[in-house]
Formats: C-alpha cells, structure tokens, sequence
C-alpha cells in the first residue's frame, strides 16, 4: 500500500497542522508582516528593493532571496510548489518539559534561534490531485545570521530527551498531546540533516507527524507532513530535501 502522507490537501489548511488543540504548525508564527506570497517579510531588507541578488548573497539571505531559492513548480519531476494562503497560527504553544521546547519551536513556525527571515511553501504531487491521499508536504526556510547548526543540534538532544513525549498549551488552547518521539533516517542534503516522527493524539486515536530539518549553510530548511485521518506513518520523499539543497548552493 502506498505511504500515506497527507490524506487531504484541506486538512493541511495552508499550513503542517495537525488536528490536535493547541498544536501550532510548522508555518508562520504571527510575528513579522506577512507578504503576499505567504512570506514573513524581513524587516531589514528595503522596501520594493528592486536591486536584491535573487537567490544567493554573503551570509544569510533576506526574504525576497529565500523566496527565490525556494522550490518552484517544475523543480522536482510531479510537484508543483505553491504560496501558504490564509491566515496563520499564532505559534504560542508552549511545554513545561523544557527539554521538548526544541520541538515547539519547531510547531509554532519559530525554531531555536529564530530566524531573521523565513518563507513558506506547501509541495503537492499534480500527478494525485483529486486523490484523497495526494502527497503533501509543508516547507518553511528560515535565514540564519547566526546560530543555524544550532537548530539541528537542539533538535538531536530533543529526540534523546523526549522519547516518552511531552504535552503543549498555548493561550486558552487545551492541551495537546504528543505520546511518542523517535529518530528518523535523515535525507542526504545540505551540509546536515536530522528527522524525526511526532506522535500526536486526536479523539482518541494517533496522529503521526513527520519532520525533516536540513542545513544548507545559514538557511534551514523544514518539511513537515501529517496524516490527519489515521495512524500512517507519513514520508517525505528524498529529492524534495535534494533538490532545495542543491538550489540553495547554486
């Protein structure tokens, strides 16, 4: 049977939701302007600025530039790459499990140490459109000054610590639930990458969660994909990891 990794391109609403209360996203965090192609707008880089390298710039890059770096349609064979749409989640879900905060961070679309800039894209497989199970896979670049191997290495300690999983609340959200945390093979991308499954819990029953964080330079890449309606374990395919390493350095 094939792997399940988004039942419905609805249930992702724009962004890697998981239907649990209180569980933020993998998308905007609320803090910041947010640019008509789904973007939190770097509040450095000049307004209508029409002289910004597109893609590539010393250190780390700047919205626009992350905008341009990221996956479009046609960059990897089937997937089409398109702007998150809508309003965001706010990310102010928290743990009293400090260990786990890694995780949160990375929920509430602000992983540690935030990012100076970040864009958003939902990949979707145009050869399963229609089909209740079409691949869907939600991707957040952030731009690092400074700080950017940190993300992963938080991470790694995170998995170590919170195998046996935490709880999340955030404003007068009730509690979510995570069971579960365990490792995953990393995709070969970037200059490293780690991965990792959430086991969320919703009306009773378990809602798996699959992330892939990839380090390319001062950019840090996050795919996250969740299986809504039932206890699949989701899976990202590879060359999306590939591809955007390989256009980050190019």
């Amino acid at each position: 049977m094939k792997p399940r990794l988004v039942r419905s391109r609805a249930a992702t609403a724009g962004v890697c939701l998981i239907a649990l209360a209180g569980a933020a996203a993998c998308g905007p965090s609320g803090a910041g302007g947010q640019g008509e192609d789904g973007s939190v707008r770097d509040t450095a880089a000049a307004a209508g600025a029409s002289d910004v390298p597109k893609v590539k710039a010393a250190g780390a890059l700047t919205s626009e530039q992350l905008g341009a770096a990221a996956l479009a349609t046609g960059d990897v064979k089937n997937f089409a790459a398109e702007p998150l749409e809508g309003a965001a989640p706010t990310g102010s879900s928290r743990t009293v499990k400090a260990a786990c905060m890694p995780f949160v961070s990375v929920l509430n679309g602000t992983p540690e140490p935030a990012p100076s800039a970040t864009v958003y894209r939902r990949l979707v497989d145009a050869t399963e459109d229609g089909q209740s199970d079409q691949t869907v896979v939600t991707e957040v670049l952030g731009s690092h000054p400074s700080g950017a191997p940190d993300v992963l290495a938080r991470l790694r300690t995170a998995i170590g610590a919170c195998a046996d999983g935490f709880q999340t609340k955030g404003g007068d959200l009730e509690p979510s639930v995570f069971t579960a945390v365990k490792e995953l093979p990393a995709p070969k991308a970037g200059d490293e990458a780690v991965a990792y499954e959430l086991t969320g819990v919703a009306q009773g029953g378990a809602v798996p969660m699959v992330f892939q964080v990839v380090r390319s330079g001062t950019t840090v890449v996050t795919y996250c994909a969740v299986d809504v309606t039932g206890d699949d374990t989701p899976r990202i395919p590879a060359e999306l990891a590939v591809a955007q390493a390989a256009k980050l350095k190019s």
